[in-house]
């Protein structure tokens, strides 16, 4: 019995020990969440819905989305007037194909003015922009327009009349009048162009072709005559002036041209040489051969004796070493020379006498004087640059 009892009560032992044991473990809770909420001064957190968690959830992203987005991101678009400013007129032009209706005036006023400018500062530049314009409208009648004087500036006279051309076939009648100013205008100093160069060839084919179209017609018809007189072409020039002797804007012109022609045949008739000269500055030069050396001497009736410079005819034979002359400058030491053979044309004199001196002057190699002019009768025409000659 003894045994029992100390058993149990070594057992309640045991017990309580192990009670206590495991309660060391694990903090009492001796206070619900309420209760820490409180004294720690913390509100409980709200319910969040499902897409306020998405949206506060932290984003994690890969460098590749990174890339990715950054890729996407594209800078504001320059407008077109800055475009134009920074000469990137490739750029201006895209803008333009994708600009919607309403921008288009605007764009088209920026343009013409961008265009003006650049005709004048960079006239080429200009041009080739124009071109490409036209390319994307070509029925753009105000810078066809301008691209016409633009031509004309840069002295690349036929591409305006070509264009002009282009214009009269596909614009409305309440344009022909300008058009036809234009054609004319431009057609006049691509002719004077023509003739200053001396292109026969290619101002008669130029003429002819614009006959052909029959466009101002009487115009070009007239020109080619009048170019035909300037030849001495007069029978040509004759029989174009009959087509437009009864034309109401160049009948008078005709007639007055063929009693000019009359004039000359009764010149050549004359004067039985005609021999061509050109036109420096305020003078008129004329080609010569000294013994078969080419030079060119300038028309000077008010000069005794002929003079050329002293380095071009160095192999002539000297008749007076020690001459002495006098000038507009003063008075110059020079020597007296004399040629075997001098001609003009179909014109030679012999033994003809040269003075020899210091000669600076550009487009000529000397004066040619009255000792030529002397041997015969003679007529200096400006106006066609002819020097009409019969011997006396």
């Amino acid at each position: 019995m003894l045994n029992l009892l100390l058993a149990l009560t070594l057992g309640v032992i045991i017990g309580w020990s192990l009670h206590s044991f495991f309660s060391e473990l694990h903090e009492p809770n001796i206070l619900n969440t309420k209760m820490n909420h409180a004294l720690l001064d913390i509100k409980p957190p709200e319910k969040l819905t499902i897409k306020e968690l998405k949206i506060k959830k932290p984003i994690s992203l890969s460098n590749s989305k990174i890339e990715e987005k950054t890729q996407t991101i594209t800078a504001p678009k320059e407008s077109f007037y800055t475009l134009l400013e920074k000469n990137l007129f490739a750029d201006a032009m895209a803008l333009y194909l994708e600009s919607s209706n309403k921008n288009l005036p605007l764009y088209r006023s920026t343009l013409l003015d961008y265009f003006k400018i650049k005709s004048i500062k960079e006239p080429s530049i200009a041009i080739a922009q124009m071109l490409e314009f036209r390319e994307l409208e070509p029925k753009n009648y105000t810078i066809s327009l301008l691209l016409i004087d633009t031509y004309n500036n840069n002295k690349t006279y036929k591409k305006a009349i070509n264009l002009i051309l282009e214009l009269m076939e596909s614009n409305v009648e309440n344009d022909v009048s300008k058009l036809n100013k234009k054609l004319i205008s431009s057609s006049q100093l691509y002719i004077k162009k023509l003739q200053d160069a001396n292109d026969a060839p290619v101002l008669i084919l130029f003429l002819e072709e614009q006959i052909s179209l029959g466009i101002q017609t009487p115009f070009y018809t007239y020109a080619l005559a009048n170019y035909y007189v300037e030849l001495q072409k007069y029978l040509l020039a004759t029989e174009l002036l009959k087509e437009i002797e009864f034309d109401e804007n160049y009948g008078a012109k005709a007639n007055n041209l063929s009693t000019l022609i009359e004039q000359k045949i009764k010149e050549q008739k004359e004067y039985a040489y005609g021999v061509r000269l050109h036109k420096e500055g305020e003078h008129f030069t004329i080609d010569v051969l000294v013994e078969d050396t080419p030079l060119t001497l300038l028309l000077d009736t008010g000069a005794t004796l002929t003079m050329i410079n002293e380095e071009k005819i160095a192999f002539l034979t000297i008749l007076n070493e020690n001459l002495t002359v006098n000038t507009a400058g003063g008075e110059i030491n020079a020597q007296l020379k004399e040629a075997n053979s001098f001609k003009i044309g179909e014109i030679e004199l012999k033994k003809f006498q040269i003075v020899s001196a210091t000669f600076q002057q550009e487009n000529a190699d000397g004066l040619l004087g009255m000792n030529f002019f002397k041997e015969f009768k003679f007529k200096i025409d400006q106006k066609h640059k002819m020097l009409y000659l019969s011997k006396k």
